[in-house]
């Protein structure tokens, strides 16, 4: 049975204990008020001595309060019978619609597992299938030497390499931890993010300007590094050569900003609210850019940054580049 299924059939249950709550509710209401007005109408009617007691028709003498009561009562009956018709119809609508609403947590999270489980599937069967391939061809390989072999065994060593970055940061995206918070110096982070991602920005011919001030916020020094670290590096990723990338911090009245702005490809309208979902890449493929990665990273910075109390947002324009913003608490 599919998680899809699941949701359907427990959807139908709590509509059913909802409906089986609120009709219960209902005739025992109407039970309850149906002899009450018949107690009103006997002890009414009782009291009107003056009243003509006999009406004739065609069959003869008739009690006329007792007529009166009868159908008072038969008219009340049908009243509340219609009463409940309509709680029963009106009300199967408002528990299914209440029945979605409260399983609809429950929904997301059984879609997110179901799609982080597909995709970290897909993700740890590529390098499965490289070193499977390789040393298959290694071991039908008659004539191979130890050169060969060496340079089988660090091309698997590289794909395991890939595999442990990979379920470390899958491990850190699933844990429920937390993070001790201190005060922070925005700008000694940013010197550390700075120099951590040199390397990558020298091999794109890219300038990478530090204009972040000594500002202190509550956060933990490691955790914002990481997550600088991943947006200068992201940045740099989604840059022409010979671009600027741009480091700088805002201060605002009971939070600091740390902002990274480049001059990328962007982001289109409809990938902005997905680039911090797990595994999710945008489409470069009318960019000459090819990027590497397994589209973690986004998302370990926006789970990173929550852990702190804070956010991250982005804004883009297609073709003219992107401005990531991560907001703390002020000290």
């Amino acid at each position: 049975m599919t998680s899809q299924s699941l949701f359907d059939s427990a959807t139908m249950r709590l509509t059913l204990w909802y409906m089986v709550i609120l009709m219960t509710i209902s005739v025992l209401f109407s039970v309850l008020l149906y002899r009450v007005a018949s107690d009103e109408f006997d002890r009414a009617f009782g009291q009107r001595g003056e009243m003509s007691r006999v009406f004739v028709s065609e069959d003869g003498i008739i009690d006329v309060r007792e007529r009166i009561i009868r159908d008072s009562n038969q008219r009340l009956f049908t009243n509340l019978l219609l009463f409940n018709a309509l709680v029963l119809v009106a009300g199967g609508g408002v528990a299914y619609l209440l029945a979605r609403r409260t399983l609809e947590p429950v929904e997301l999270a059984l879609e997110a597992q179901s799609r982080f489980s597909s995709d970290a599937a897909h993700e740890l069967r590529t390098p499965l299938s490289v070193m499977r391939s390789e040393i298959e061809v290694g071991l039908r390989d008659t004539a191979a030497t130890k050169k060969s072999q060496r340079e089988l065994l660090q091309s698997n060593l590289d794909e395991v390499q890939r595999m442990q970055t990979l379920t470390e940061r899958l491990l850190l995206l699933a844990n429920n931890h937390t993070i001790e918070l201190t005060t922070v110096d925005v700008e000694t982070v940013a010197v550390e993010a700075f120099n951590r991602s040199i390397p990558l920005a020298s091999s794109k011919h890219i300038s990478i300007e530090n204009n972040v001030a000594a500002k202190h916020v509550l956060a933990d020094a490691e955790s914002l590094t990481d997550v600088l670290t991943i947006l200068i590096d992201n940045a740099i990723k989604y840059s022409p050569e010979n671009s600027t990338i741009v480091i700088e911090s805002v201060d605002q009245d009971k939070s600091i900003e740390l902002r990274v702005k480049d001059q990328g490809i962007g982001i289109p309208r409809a990938d902005k609210d997905r680039v911090f979902d797990r595994f999710y890449r945008a489409d470069t493929s009318r960019s000459k850019l090819n990027v590497e990665g397994y589209g973690l990273g986004l998302s370990i910075a926006k789970r990173l940054i929550e852990l702190q109390h804070g956010t991250v947002t982005v804004t883009s324009t297609v073709g003219k580049g992107s401005i990531f913003t991560i907001k703390l608490p002020k000290v």
